[in-house]
């Protein structure tokens, strides 16, 4: 298109989604989906680094342990794929993202343990890629090497030398790579095949170790930096990859070097570089698994979340690896930042109709209509992405706690759904169970499923006379726990950088080499620790249900309730009844919904309460969410006053509880837009599904883009929308050859359908709640 600056979007949207597969792309993605059955062979990762390198400072060391896996690991290409380096290889199919070299002394190893530390990274964190694209890793070690005169302690020196290590032993990967192509090219017979070959060793022989020059060579040097992140323990994100990468397409283009078509195919092979370590093998089938019992000494997260620790769930995450992409939205300077990029990697996901990479779209009140609108096609046919998150909640979100407004509009995700400023963010997160807080409040500090004093004690419930004695025993319960959180992050913030420095994550992350300290030490520009109320919408109901029923009705009393939560309702049939027809967070009823901002307006002030006084080291944004782990947490929960039974699954992050929302999706979003969303920085995703009969043709794509208009209008902050008949999934579940490509969204990522444990299987079904 020659005259691309000045065509309208619909006009290049409409190129886009016109453009046929190529025949390399459609055999790629035939293969990548045959790979993903067949189980990944063992791969031998060098044990240990060499032996001479023992006695230097241990950040050096991780530093050469990334260099060392990255000398050994295979640089076999996929045959026909535009871009080089992978985690699996398509035959043999070995698997070489697993293993990393013992940097680390057992004297060390054993200190990190008794902290409760190992040396996994945590991840969650999107590199600065706009600088990688810029500068090169060349650029990078030249900074580091820049500050050297700087340093005046040995461990600010161990820093810079282990950035310059880790950088070198990308360009040294790069360049086995570069040599492998040429090797390939060389025994090539097909000339056009032969020059592609030839045409990716000139791309990495300039990137990643120098900027990058040309889209390809943009999207070659972002996938060997992930690759490389996630094949050394550490999960990052991608981030606004549109935004990074369109003035080198945007250039190709009004150059002629290349033509959307072909920018097309490039963002195809792109895409489907993220599916190549994908398993969709037997083991992962319900009827092949192995059931497991309860145990409830399996708790996760400190124990502030109710979530039990599984296989199954483990087993259901298999796909997900945080490779989550954000496209559009407003750019730091205030102008929407929709390009022709954003519609390439939308177009790319919905031909390829796989897991990953995950993908966001940033959207606002003038966004374009093209944009929204191909959104809606997208959602419409199932797959649960994208998803959808608003920059007019999220970015002032931001700004209250302090984010400057250019760096506030430039947010992406973590690779889930946490709100964090790319490049810039060293971010970690834990869950607080809004439940736990409720169920001891009602027993006196102690879990109703094993008795164990695991909260505050606080007094008999059975003698509460009052909603105000509830309400300040959850508040106390509540209180407790923050406090306990916010004082062991803020005691332990540097910890990590004694065992799992990440030296070439902190070479792309602002702030750290000036710093001269690892992002694990406090070198990124922002430091951010999200606090997230789980099983939010449950709280609020149980909650809801007590004040109606016990104390305005006078229904029963505190001591009644406790005698059938105790009981698990068991001979408490009609009380149960009273609780489950009290009003409900999800169905626009203002009762419900006030006292729900009075919960979440608690949990937000609690936090602000006790994070002010480390708010120079360390800021607590606080959200909502469960992500894929809502069956685990119910398990995790005796029976509630909301009357749910002891061990069922809680409803997905901020969604109202399963069937309960009666008055479907307008209900939920109404009822979900009163939460206090503007002071949720860290995010609370609303998940809905919704029938696909209702969104079919034209006017189903209407219907869907006014859904997704409404929900921005609202002041909604995230939402999900996974399109599918309940009729479909349960097919599914009983012929599950027919629907391997049926993807549905969990919490934060997506999956192959047939591959979920029966129990997540039935939970989906069951999600179509309400009115339709």
């Amino acid at each position: 298109m020659a005259t691309l600056k000045a065509a309208p979007l619909t006009d290049i949207l409409d190129e886009i989604t016109a453009r046929q597969d190529t025949e390399r792309v459609a055999d790629l993605r035939r293969r990548v989906r045959a790979a993903m059955e067949r189980p990944p062979v063992e791969w031998q990762c060098p044990p240990a680094i060499d032996a001479r390198f023992v006695d230097e400072p241990l950040a050096v060391r991780k530093a050469r342990a990334i260099a060392t896996k990255l000398a050994a690991m295979p640089v076999d290409l996929w045959a026909g794929q535009l871009f080089a380096g992978s985690m699996t290889l398509e035959e043999p199919r070995i698997h070489a993202e697993w293993g990393f070299p013992e940097y680390t002394s057992d004297a060390e190893r054993a200190a990190a343990a008794e902290k409760g530390l190992g040396t996994g990274c945590f991840g969650h964190i999107v590199p600065d890629y706009p600088r990688l694209l810029s500068k090169g890793l060349r650029g990078i070690i030249a900074e580091a090497e820049g500050e050297r005169p700087r340093a005046e302690t040995p461990a600010e020196e161990a820093f810079l030398d282990s950035v310059v290590v880790a950088c070198e032993g990308v360009i040294a990967f790069a360049a086995r790579l570069e040599a492998e192509c040429e090797r390939a090219a060389a025994a090539e017979k097909d000339q056009a095949r032969r020059a592609e070959l030839e045409a990716m060793a000139a791309n990495l022989r300039q990137a990643p170790a120098g900027p990058a020059k040309t889209f390809w060579q943009a999207l070659q040097s972002v996938w060997l930096l992930h690759m490389t992140f996630h094949s050394t323990r550490n999960s990052n994100a991608c981030g606004r990859l549109d935004q990074y990468a369109w003035p080198l397409l945007g250039a190709d283009l009004e150059a002629g070097r290349i033509d959307l078509a072909r920018a097309g195919e490039l963002a195809d092979c792109f895409s489907l570089k993220f599916n190549e370590r994908a398993e969709t093998t037997e083991d992962q089938l319900p009827d092949h698994r192995t059931d497991e019992p309860v145990d409830l000494s399996r708790r996760t997260r400190h124990h502030t979340s109710s979530q039990l620790g599984r296989n199954r769930d483990s087993l259901d995450a298999t796909n997900h690896w945080l490779q989550n992409i954000v496209v559009s939205g407003l750019s730091p300077d205030g102008e929407d930042g929709t390009n022709p990029l954003s519609f390439l990697l939308l177009d790319a996901y919905r031909r390829n109709e796989m897991t990953n990479p995950l993908f966001t779209v940033r959207l606002h009140r003038d966004s374009p209509e093209a944009l929204v609108g191909f959104t809606a096609e997208i959602l419409k046919a199932g797959g649960g992405m994208p998803a959808i998150f608003n920059d007019e909640t999220i970015i002032p979100a931001l700004e209250q706690i302090g984010i400057p407004t250019p760096d506030a509009r430039d947010y992406t995700n973590d690779g889930c759904w946490e709100i964090i400023i790319p490049g810039r963010t060293d971010f970690r997160f834990q869950r607080l169970s809004l439940m736990l807080c409720l169920e001891w409040a009602l027993n006196s500090g102690r879990s109703r499923l094993d008795g164990s004093p695991a909260g505050l004690e606080t007094p008999d419930p059975r003698g509460f006379k009052s909603w105000e004695d509830v309400w300040s025993a959850f508040r106390a319960q509540l209180d407790d726990m923050v406090s306990r959180v916010v004082k062991r992050v803020a005691d332990t913030v540097n910890d990590r950088a004694t065992i799992a420095p990440v030296p070439l994550l902190s070479g792309l992350i602002d702030g750290a080499i000036p710093a001269r300290r690892d992002m694990t030490a406090g070198g990124a520009k922002f430091r951010t620790f999200a606090l997230l109320a789980e099983s939010a919408a449950h709280a609020i109901d149980s909650l809801v249900a007590i004040r109606k029923v016990i104390f305005e009705d006078r229904a029963a009393t505190v001591a009644e309730l406790s005698s059938a939560l105790d009981a698990n309702f068991d001979g408490h049939t009609a009380l149960r009844t009273r609780l489950a027809a009290a009003p409900k967070y999800g169905n626009d009823d203002e009762y419900a919904d006030a006292l729900g901002r009075e919960v979440i307006e608690a949990f937000i002030e609690t936090v602000r309460r006790h994070a002010e006084a480390h708010a120079s080291t360390i800021k607590f944004p606080t959200g909502a969410g469960t992500f894929s782990w809502y069956i685990g947490i119910g398990e995790g929960l005796a029976a509630s006053p909301d009357g749910r039974l002891s061990g069922e699954p809680v409803s997905s992050n901020f969604s109202p509880a399963l069937g309960r929302d009666l008055e479907g999706i307008p209900g939920a979003i109404l009822s979900y837009s009163k939460m206090h969303q503007s002071n949720l920085p860290a995010g609370c995703p609303l998940d809905l599904r919704l029938a696909k009969r209702l969104v079919t043709g034209e006017a189903g794509t209407a219907r869907m883009a006014g859904l997704i208009r409404g929900f921005i209008d609202t002041g909604g902050a995230m939402m999900t929308l996974t399109v599918a008949d309940t009729e479909i999934l349960r097919e599914a579940q009983s012929e599950p050859e027919r629907y391997k490509s049926l993807r549905v969204r969990m919490g934060g990522w997506c999956a192959y359908f047939t591959m979920l444990s029966t129990q997540q299987q039935d939970h989906h079904i069951r999600r179509q709640g309400g009115r339709t």
